[in-house]
């Protein structure tokens, strides 16, 4: 299958399928979620024995319920999972060493729209607060902002506005990134991020911390039980989200819970206060009070945030990320070229 059409005027493609081109004439092998979430039918001797190439799941999935239930998990070499958390077990004896966190980040789309930004003191002293599903939501989303929202009002404006179909441009470039994202991409979402100061990026659900494996059914019993009741923990999952590096990226102030208390893990982490303001949603006060008493430190972070999120999250420096990490276990099985099948 092709994938990922780059132009609206002419039929060209990121990614070209070539029948001619089968698993052994490669080295390394790349399959993404879509996989296993749109059940497609498994790939044939994909795991062969005495195989040459190595076998990577790029791993975006909500649910970590796949980890259970499909044992082709234990045969990955790499499993590069979105909304790691270091408090957490992911897979089974088998299988665990073979997790590594990774992120989002910042695609080249992404950094078309956001290529230059206006100065923090342009801005509009106002912070977007713009989610999709309040009500049915996610719960770190929701407890967060009913905490959050009404402290930071009295020091910045909110902007609640949400973007639909209605108000979508009829440019074909945009039109066609709109389709192929799943109906998010809107350059208006871009321009008020750039005319905003902040940005409220909460996102995903609190786990119980035991049992530590988020597959497991006591794990996600639990989940469904503090959601239910709107209970907290210190462990979140599900949190990453475009919304998160599109607001980096932007030069806007970013908004999320403390990363380090609620276990969230990146590959390169962001310093709180430096690069983001990550809230403890169990002293709340005093997140609202620093940002009144010391409002000079936030062109700062707005500004080291971007810097951070350009240098470690674009296109270039993941994809070396990835690579080294590659070779790094590669250099164990005499891969001395790589060449990718995705």
């Amino acid at each position: 299958v092709n994938y990922w059409l780059e132009s609206s005027q002419e039929e060209k493609y990121l990614f070209n399928y070539d029948p001619n081109i089968t698993f052994d004439d490669c080295d390394l092998v790349i399959l993404t979620n879509i996989w296993l979430s749109v059940n497609y039918a498994w790939v044939d001797n994909l795991f062969k024995p005495n195989r040459g190439y190595l076998t990577v799941y790029l791993d975006g999935e909500d649910s970590d319920k796949t980890y259970r239930f499909r044992p082709e998990f234990n045969q990955f070499d790499f499993i590069f999972r979105t909304h790691y958390n270091r408090k957490l077990q992911y897979g089974n004896s088998k299988s665990r060493n073979n997790f590594y966190p990774w992120a989002f980040g910042l695609s080249s789309r992404i950094l078309r729209e956001l290529n230059t930004v206006p100065d923090f003191d342009d801005r509009q002293k106002q912070i977007l607060v713009n989610f999709r599903h309040w009500k049915k939501g996610h719960p770190v989303r929701n407890i967060s902002s009913r905490m959050f929202i009404p402290q930071i009002s009295k020091i910045f404006s909110i902007d609640h506005t949400i973007d639909s179909p209605h108000n979508l441009t009829s440019d074909p470039y945009h039109q066609l990134q709109w389709l192929q994202t799943g109906k998010r991409h809107y350059p208006s979402f871009y321009q008020r991020l750039k005319n905003s100061i902040a940005c409220a990026c909460f996102g995903g659900f609190f786990v119980p911390s035991w049992p530590d494996d988020p597959a497991s059914l006591l794990n996600r019993i639990g989940k469904q039980m503090l959601n239910h009741l709107q209970l907290k923990s210190h462990q979140i999952v599900q949190w990453d989200s475009w919304r998160l590096w599109e607001s980096l990226a932007a030069g806007c102030v970013t908004f999320h819970l403390d990363f380090e208390k609620y276990g969230v893990c990146l590959p390169v982490m962001p310093e709180n206060w430096t690069h983001y303001i990550g809230v403890d949603l169990d002293n709340v006060k005093a997140t609202i009070e620093r940002i009144a008493d010391q409002p000079e430190i936030l062109p700062a972070i707005a500004t080291e945030g971007r810097k951070w999120a350009m240098k470690n999250y674009s296109p270039a420096p993941t994809a070396l990320r990835f690579l080294n990490t590659i070779y790094q276990k590669s250099s164990q099985t005499n891969h001395s070229e790589l060449t990718t099948c995705l």
